[in-house]
């Protein structure tokens, strides 16, 4: 974390704080309660495409939830590391990430040539 100041750091928590606050909003409008059927719809009759059609749509739904959390848990490690003074060190190679991709990417975890072999590790 040498390579950032403490302006660097600064900017990096409150962009952090900033995410964690726009997922936790997410969270907070796609709540269950959010997404209860209206009463005029309970006695409606639904073909076999309708139900396929709600259970899709319920799928999607929890798949973006998933997302949002994955999201939090990583800006929450991010301001963990950030706190203890481990940010900005890639956990594969131990280099310093550079300034410039931890501005543009606050939670990322690894350096950009280990991001990329992880990424070619993960492909088909």
């Amino acid at each position: 974390m040498r390579h950032l100041d403490a302006t660097d750091r600064q900017a990096i928590a409150r962009q952090l704080d900033l995410l964690k606050q726009q997922v936790l909003e997410e969270l907070r409008a796609t709540a269950p309660s959010a997404r209860l059927v209206p009463l005029e719809d309970v006695h409606e009759v639904k073909s076999h495409a309708d139900e396929a059609e709600a259970e899709r749509a319920a799928d999607v739904h929890m798949a973006e939830v998933e997302v949002d959390y994955t999201r939090l848990e990583e800006i929450e490690r991010a301001l963990a590391r950030l706190a203890d003074g481990r940010y900005g060190v890639c956990e594969d190679c131990g280099a310093q990430i550079p300034r410039a991709r931890l501005l543009a990417q606050p939670t990322a975890i690894r350096c950009t040539a280990c991001q990329t072999a992880a990424e070619a590790h993960h492909r088909p």
